[in-house]
């Protein structure tokens, strides 16, 4: 047997061979294969257009830039708002909101959905509220309709980090389209790999536009409109004519091969994990009732395929919960898997409030953050794997049925 680990890689030989031809091709840096997994990836979660950047975190932090500058007219928020945030969040949601000059306010989140409890967001509102940043968490999409109407209902600009996510979907629409723009991460242990990779998406031309300036230093090389920043300023050459101060946060054409092949494949994938969710459940009932797969609830049953928009929860990870009376703790939980070679992590970063770096920073919290310190205090999660490693299922199967022992 082998170890179950967190992770396991997802590369066939069509992804080294799309990567080996990228490399023979002579062009690396940004070309016709990122244009082409843009165009891919937009028509598979149903997107009006995506942008890719070099990770998830890039795409989050163009995402909360973007809301601050704009090429033309004014941004929607200002250095000194406030936006909601789950306490329950990857610092990569949070820190550009910081670095940026604005307060991410943390709320707590819904025990079934691990996303923002709508209750908590209430509660922490101010007049300088402008946005909220919802996570859709390890795969699980909510109820966006009631998000929508919160948003919709307090004047507030609605963000989605779909990084998670990807193939969830909410009445029939894919995480990420619900709010003006919503980001993907294509890291290694996430639905898709590039390896490292982003991608933002949204309905907004103007959004596309200023996303792609800020991608690449602030130029117009990449906008649709770049005919009309040309006539307005003909002293300038338009190969280097800048509008915005932005970055330098792109991919590279082995990427944009690589994450081709891998949009290709994620229908299989994601019925993998699924089915492997399906087990965990099913073994945990048997040998550990006291401990909750989150989610399990959106399992269809072992011969009821799923189509592709139908999808809720697309199980990036197996999140765990302890019950108040399970026989052990999650450090004990954590070091009892390890020892039976079963790799694994918190769920996310539990309580990021609680956590030294959030002490430096200009933020406010809800009242109460109840549920994401039991997050903090007896959560745990275990990888999802859609391409398992020979042996390593029976790894994980027997460190569960060893848990009926306790």
């Amino acid at each position: 047997m082998n170890p179950y680990c967190l992770a396991a890689n997802t590369f066939e030989d069509d992804e080294i061979k799309a990567a080996k031809a990228a490399l023979d091709s002579g062009r690396l840096t940004f070309g016709e294969r990122i244009v082409a997994f843009e165009a891919a990836f937009a028509a598979w979660t149903g997107a009006r257009h995506a942008v890719m950047v070099n990770s998830g975190s890039s795409a989050n932090l163009l995402a909360v830039d973007v809301m601050l500058r704009r090429s033309r007219g004014e941004a929607p928020w200002a250095p000194g708002d406030e936006v909601l945030v789950p306490a329950l969040s990857w610092p990569t949601t949070v820190w550009p909101i910081v670095q940026l000059g604005l307060v991410p306010v943390f709320v707590d989140v819904d025990p079934d959905t691990l996303a923002i409890s709508l209750e908590s967001a209430a509660s922490a509102l101010s007049p300088r509220t402008k946005g909220m940043f919802l996570i859709h968490v390890l795969g699980r999409v909510p109820n966006m309709d009631a998000y929508m109407a919160f948003c919709a209902r307090h004047g507030i600009t609605l963000l989605e980090d779909t990084c998670e996510s990807l193939g969830g979907h909410h009445a029939g629409v894919h995480a990420g389209n619900f709010g003006l723009l919503g980001t993907f991460s294509f890291y290694f242990s996430h639905h898709v790999s590039t390896i490292e990779g982003g991608m933002i998406v949204t309905g907004d031309d103007a959004v596309r536009d200023d996303l792609r300036s800020l991608r690449s230093h602030g130029w117009i090389r990449d906008r649709s409109d770049r005919a009309t920043w040309t006539s307005e300023h003909p002293e300038v050459d338009e190969r280097f004519m800048f509008v915005m101060p932005g970055y330098n946060v792109r991919a590279t054409e082995i990427q944009g091969a690589i994450g081709q092949i891998q949009l290709q494949r994620l229908d299989g994938m994601l019925e993998r994990r699924e089915a492997l969710a399906r087990k965990v459940r099913d073994w945990l009932a048997k040998s550990a009732p006291w401990l909750r797969l989150v989610g399990a609830d959106q399992l269809p049953g072992e011969n009821q395929p799923v189509a592709r928009r139908a999808r809720t929860h697309s199980w990036m990870t197996l999140p765990l919960m302890l019950d108040a009376g399970a026989p052990l703790g999650a450090p004990g939980l954590r070091a009892f898997f390890a020892e039976r070679d079963v790799e694994s992590r918190p769920i996310i970063a539990g309580n990021l409030a609680r956590h030294p770096a959030s002490r430096r920073i200009k933020s406010r919290s809800a009242a109460s953050l109840a549920r994401c310190d039991e997050v903090f205090t007896r959560g745990l999660m275990l990888g999802c794997h859609p391409v398992p490693t020979p042996g390593s299922i029976e790894t994980l199967e027997n460190a569960i049925a060893a848990l009926a022992r306790l």
